[in-house]
Parts: structure tokens; sequence; C-alpha cells
């Protein structure tokens, strides 16, 4: 297991896993890691959002398609810089909350109107880890703001950005599988 800040380094490195495990001498060569450690304490906003604050930018990050309620969510905020999605280093703010069916709700205050993004994933087993199988395909779900489709690995920024302006800010999750 490798000991990583955040989703940048879990997502890429699964869909880099997968791409080169596609033949036995690459599973040979140890790149078969099957799960990356996070941490288990939730860290969340230093503002809890009030909707009375008419100043406050609050992302309501909604998510849904879960399949099951065992295990918590990770959801983490990320800056508008490309060279910074999915760096858990640069990370806005970070949520861990219980799977609430059908929809799970969760509440960020940002410190500005601007472009931001969010990433998440469903720790099913609850064992602190983004599974993946032994290709590093991942086996829990994910998802992003916009819901971008993924193909063979990880989107751009430019694919999960969206303007957050004051007040409330709606964004809907779905859940992905691979």
């Amino acid at each position: 297991m490798r000991d990583v800040s955040g989703l940048h380094a879990i997502i890429r490195s699964m869909f880099t896993r997968a791409l080169r495990c596609v033949t036995p001498l690459a599973a040979l060569c140890g790149l078969t890691l099957c799960g990356v450690w996070l941490p288990a304490h939730a860290i969340a906003t230093s503002t809890a959002c009030n909707p009375a604050d008419h100043n406050q930018v609050r992302l309501q990050v909604s998510v849904s398609g879960m399949r099951s309620d065992k295990g918590p969510i990770t959801i983490t905020i990320y800056p508008d810089q490309a060279n910074r999605f999915l760096d858990g280093k640069y990370k806005l703010a970070r949520q861990q909350l219980p799977v609430i069916q059908p929809v799970s709700h969760a509440c960020f205050v940002v410190a500005a109107p601007g472009y931001y993004a969010v990433a998440l994933f469903h720790d099913k087993n609850d064992n602190h880890h983004f599974d993946t199988n032994w290709l590093g395909i991942p086996v829990e779900a994910y998802g992003f703001s916009r819901n971008p489709k993924l193909h063979f690995g990880p989107p751009d920024l430019s694919e999960v950005r969206f303007a957050a302006h004051v007040g409330d800010n709606p964004v809907a999750i779905t859940m992905q599988r691979y």
C-alpha cells in the first residue's frame, strides 16, 4: 500500500495500473496494488453552512446511485487549478459521511465565489481504502461534479469544474462504477 493524501493519486494510479496490468508480465512487476490508504477521520470545512448567512458560498452536494448503505462516502472539494485537481495536498475541504438512501447530502462553505470541483468515493467495506481489483480497476463506486463519463483515467478539471456564487449551489452527483 502507498500512503497518499487525496483522490488524485488514487484515481490516476488506478487507471494507470489498469492500463499497465493487461499482461501477466505487468502483474509480475508489482503493479497489482489493490488499495490506497485514506484517513479514517473527516476533514470538514471550518465554517458551518448557515442558510441565514447571505454572504456564504455554500456547495450543497447530493449523492445518489448508492447500492448499499454500508460504509461512508468521502467527499473532497478542489480549487480551480488543473495542476492541483485531485491532489489531496491542495484540497479545500473534505467530509466523510454515512450513506442515506436514496440521496446523501453534505454542505461545504467555500471562501469566495468562483470555480470548484468535487470528487468522491464510497468506502463500502469501510476499510479506509479506495479498493481496486488486481488490474487496478475500481471495485468501489466513485463520482465527480458534473458527472463525466470516465474511460481510461480520471477526468480533466474542465470536465468537472462548476461556477459557485453567493448562496446555495446545488451539486448533484450520481455514483459511477467501472
